[in-house]
């Protein structure tokens, strides 16, 4: 369990990587607080202001003291560091000494916002969380204003004055501390007396992969023989690899036919920005859409409370519906309507609905399945997007989260729209029942003049048809009386030949 992960009475120690500035700190507000939430950049304020702020030097404390400060659970605590180090804000260390277990948490600047819009992974995210409006509003913050941008071709001439051109009365000697000299031991014991931290302004931290994706020696031995493979897959690179195949769902065979591209890899080094550039435009084109990333708690099938209760489920058969409801949790709005359209191209209106759903609407991909299923299978396979928009600005005002609650919510859509028509249905018949008794009270409104006429035709044709019945009976009797006759006749004659 988290809470076994660290105790109260365990003592840490705060470090920095280098001092970090107020204008830092707003980076961390406006960039790095819709990613993790308030309370994550609440602990990392909390442990930078630990610190003594004229020298950044070490602090120690027991976990304790930021339950009190922060007045939260440990288990909350240890929730909000993880997403730090996730997220590329916090190092943490754990020393063991003389038997007691210290964690050591060094602080890390938050990236610049040119470093920072530069990551695809970052980017993307906060993309996702933020929407494109507000997105655009914090990328036009931190822009340089339109008066005072430059000229990418203007040119300029550094006028810079160098130091000896400032300082030119200083001697050999004054620039120069002889070992054993009183001024070289004087600043020995000061260096001895306050040591003072070790900053490294040059180190970036990048955000870490625990599952890499990617199998190098694999990603090598596919390169052309041509190219020199010595040093071509440094650190950095690695690091630019990680990122794209987490991001875009990379494998190792799609990514050996990008690095086989002419364009990614020149004079023996892997142009990263052309390859990054590459993969978008992929998949854009396959995908039809920008990335989406989310937590792993907002996923509920990798919760851990869902993972037991799936572990539990598969001891015992799978209801259909249990199935059907963990197929929706797991595939993509756009891998859905391929499977509808039997792997069709999807059409560019479906795919703008799509992306509405997840980035405006910022419904969960389960959710947005079990939506367009729902229309698809009561609007004989449309996609009708004013319908679409309504049940999604719905689902969203009552906190669907969930493939289980959409699937109630739908349930209840098509029973309130079954009933809908029932009544409906009922109302016509209704209505043709009583315009049937008003046309039978208007027959019997017929004048009793108009009456007696019809009565009067009726009879007649009776009659008619009685007289010629009786004319057929006469008819009928002559004819019998002149067959007999015949039949006497031709009998006397028989008779009389022999």
């Amino acid at each position: 369990m988290r809470w076994q992960e660290t105790v109260p009475n365990d003592p840490y120690l705060i470090r920095v990587r280098r001092p970090i500035s107020n204008v830092e700190l707003s980076y961390l507000i406006h960039l790095y607080q819709p990613l993790v939430g308030a309370l994550p950049v609440a602990l990392y304020q909390t442990l930078l202001y630990n610190l003594s702020l004229a020298n950044f030097s070490a602090v120690q404390g027991l976990h304790y003291r930021l339950m009190v400060t922060m007045a939260v659970p440990l288990n909350v605590i240890v929730k909000a560091r993880h997403q730090l180090e996730a997220i590329g804000l916090l190092e943490v260390y754990q020393i063991e000494a003389d038997g007691q277990r210290i964690f050591e948490y060094i602080l890390q600047p938050p990236h610049s916002p040119d470093i920072f819009f530069s990551d695809d992974t970052l980017s993307i995210m906060l993309l996702n969380r933020v929407g494109k409006e507000f997105y655009r509003k914090l990328r036009r913050q931190f822009s340089i204003p339109e008066e005072y941008r430059l000229p990418e071709n203007v040119e300029r001439k550094r006028i810079t004055k160098a130091f000896d051109e400032v300082f030119y009365h200083l001697s050999l000697s004054e620039i120069t501390v002889e070992k054993g000299t009183e001024t070289y031991n004087f600043l020995k014991d000061v260096r001895e007396e306050s040591p003072l931290p070790l900053f490294d302004p040059m180190a970036a931290t990048r955000l870490n992969y625990a599952n890499s994706r990617l199998d190098f020696e694999f990603l090598e031995a596919s390169l052309p023989k041509m190219i020199k493979k010595d040093g071509l897959f440094t650190k950095e690179v690695k690091a630019e690899l990680e990122s794209l195949a987490f991001l875009y769902g990379i494998d190792n065979e799609t990514m050996a036919r990008f690095l086989q591209e002419p364009s990614v890899i020149e004079y023996d080094t892997i142009d990263t920005a052309s390859l990054r550039r590459l993969v978008k435009d992929w998949f854009r084109r396959e995908n039809g859409r920008a990335p989406k990333i989310v937590s792993r708690e907002e996923i509920v099938f990798h919760s851990d409370t869902v993972e037991t209760e799936r572990k539990e489920r598969e001891e015992k058969a799978l209801t259909e519906a249990e199935s059907h409801a963990l197929r929706l949790s797991s595939l993509s709005p756009f891998q859905l309507i391929g499977l509808y359209q039997r792997g069709a191209k999807i059409a560019p209106a479906d795919q703008k609905i799509v992306e509405e759903l997840l980035e405006e609407y910022q419904l969960p991909p389960g959710v947005v399945n079990v939506l367009l299923e729902y229309v698809m299978m009561t609007y004989d396979r449309q996609l009708p997007k004013d319908i679409i928009y309504k049940i999604a600005g719905h689902w969203k005002r009552n906190n669907i989260r969930t493939v289980q609650e959409a699937q109630r919510q739908a349930r209840q859509f098509y029973s309130e729209r079954k009933s809908a028509k029932a009544a409906s249905a009922d109302k016509k018949v209704f209505t043709r029942a009583s315009s049937g008794g008003r046309s039978k009270r208007r027959k019997d409104e017929i004048p009793p003049l108009i009456l007696e006429q019809l009565e009067r035709q009726k009879n007649q044709v009776t009659e008619e048809k009685t007289a010629k019945s009786s004319k057929v009976e006469m008819i009928d009797e002559e004819y019998e009386r002149k067959r007999k006759r015949m039949e006497e006749l031709l009998k006397a004659l028989g008779e009389s030949k022999q």
